[in-house]
């Protein structure tokens, strides 16, 4: 019993202590991020919701793969550089896959000849076992020569099946070659930014190795952690300040694009007094900034206003 009384001596003093925070945050610069617990202990009267939140990109940082290992033979660009969808970003040295396609392609070439000349002799088999079948008919043939025609047919036709078969085998290697070839050029996927290079040329990287981060163009958004007791204030299409902890308090324009439907931890472990607190928890918040001024991954503080403020 006593436990349970110092327990709450010392929630009401945290509580004070949080709506002192809240009202210094709201009115200073911003620099001081509040635990999701303190915004739903206290909240501004000018806001209908206070969380914590850091900002996206639609899909996230996208952290090119290597679809193949190798060496890197070069680099087309550089951090920091803007790219278009398709544009080629790296090459890997594929010279033995280049000598594979081209040994495959004279295999091709030889098959496809093999079964041509096959069926050139097949129409002058069928026409001499025809002939003969006619004159043995006809009292003027051997029996023997008939099927001695007709065997030289038969074989021809399995022969025939057979380079088809080859002939489709080393097509299939070819194809491959041509996909792998193609694949050790490395062009980019989407849009955007050149944010890091994992390796370097003359490197070896591994299949579905990292190549490069790439932030994709894109709308800036906010990932909000919203407390589970304020998740009745919050809808969808209200309006919202972001306060950039970075720049000293500057607020941003932004819109809420949706709520969401499960409950978790933080993403952000929040701590009280050194210690880590466990037990609050969070649905995922989304926001469109108005101007994409802010950086990703830059922390936030997001104010929810009400919306007779909307406007």
């Amino acid at each position: 019993m006593k436990t349970m009384n110092l327990q709450r001596v010392g929630a009401h003093a945290l509580a004070m202590l949080v709506a002192a925070l809240l009202t210094a945050c709201s009115a200073g610069d911003g620099s001081a991020l509040p635990s999701a617990s303190t915004a739903a202990s206290a909240i501004d009267a000018r806001f209908v919701a206070i969380a914590r939140g850091r900002v996206d990109v639609s899909g996230g940082l996208l952290h090119l793969a290597s679809p193949q290992g190798g060496l890197i033979q070069s680099w087309s660009v550089q951090p920091g550089d803007v790219v278009r969808k398709g544009q080629v970003l790296a090459q890997i040295d594929a010279r033995e896959t280049r000598h594979l396609l081209e040994q495959a392609k004279a295999e091709q070439a030889l098959a496809a000849a093999q079964l041509e000349a096959l069926r050139a002799r097949l129409p002058a088999l069928r026409t001499r076992a025809e002939r003969l079948q006619q004159a043995q008919a006809a009292g003027a043939g051997s029996g023997q020569a008939v099927d001695d025609a007709k065997s030289a047919m038969i074989d021809a036709e399995k022969q025939l099946t057979v380079q088809r078969t080859a002939l489709s085998v080393v097509q299939q290697r070819v194809a491959q070659a041509a996909q792998l070839l193609a694949a050790a050029t490395i062009r980019s996927p989407v849009a955007g930014r050149v944010v890091q290079r994992t390796v370097e040329v003359g490197e070896y990287v591994a299949a579905y190795g990292v190549l490069l981060h790439l932030l994709p163009e894109g709308p800036r958004i906010v990932r909000a952690d919203l407390n589970e007791a304020l998740i009745g204030r919050v809808k969808t299409g209200m309006r919202a300040e972001v306060v950039s902890v970075a720049e000293g308090g500057a607020v941003h324009k932004a819109q809420v694009l949706s709520i969401g439907d499960v409950f978790g931890p933080p993403r952000v472990p929040e701590s009280s007094g050194g210690e880590v607190v466990v037990d609050s928890r969070v649905v995922e918040c989304l926001l469109q900034l108005d101007e994409p001024d802010l950086r990703v991954g830059q922390r936030v503080l997001v104010r929810f206003l009400p919306v007779e403020k909307s406007n």
